[in-house]
């Protein structure tokens, strides 16, 4: 992944273990400088034949690969049954326009990308998208795009959202799910 003077297109990732205890979900974003947006990507690793071999259940794959849109600040966690919920920032444009700036707190994005860019998704075990993907910015509190903002807690997922720029208030938000045994 990256160019052949060895400059990485990887924005951002996160990887969560399973419910089963088989395996990790991974989603990441990639995109070199100059080329294509960054886009989404998604793979399990089966981790049940653990010391010897380490497999992917599928290969990587972009998760939505018609959309000509920017996804960035990917995030994940099981729901069970071998599905996933994704979070990630959504912009129509390719906002990460410096990529030194992903290793800081502020990588320059845009407001109204930070405003209204925030998505969850449901993900099969094979990466394909269930539904349609929910624009969470509508709730009032959007996801942090430098960190890796979702975080499972009893009975669903949260995250916390800073009330703007240079607010001293923040929400947290917490999405209650059913899961799959």
């Amino acid at each position: 992944w990256g160019n052949g003077g060895g400059r990485q297109g990887v924005t951002q990732g996160a990887i969560s273990a399973d419910s089963a205890g088989t395996g990790f979900g991974a989603v990441w974003s990639y995109g070199l400088e100059g080329g294509e947006p960054d886009k989404l990507y998604f793979a399990v690793v089966n981790t049940s034949a653990v010391p010897k071999n380490v497999t992917w259940h599928e290969a990587p794959r972009k998760v939505f690969p018609a959309s000509t849109a920017s996804q960035i600040g990917g995030n994940i966690a099981p729901l069970g049954g071998g599905r996933w919920l994704v979070a990630y920032t959504e912009s129509a444009t390719d906002v990460v326009t410096d990529y030194l700036k992903i290793y800081f707190d502020n990588w320059g994005l845009p407001q109204d990308v930070r405003d209204s860019g925030s998505r969850l998704a449901v993900l099969s075990p094979d990466g394909e998208v269930i539904g349609e993907p929910v624009d969470i910015s509508a709730l009032g509190a959007p996801f942090p795009v430098e960190v890796n903002h979702l975080l499972e807690r009893p009975g669903g997922v949260g995250w916390m959202a800073l009330g703007g720029a240079g607010s001293d208030t923040a929400k947290v938000m917490q999405l209650r799910c059913q899961r799959d045994a």
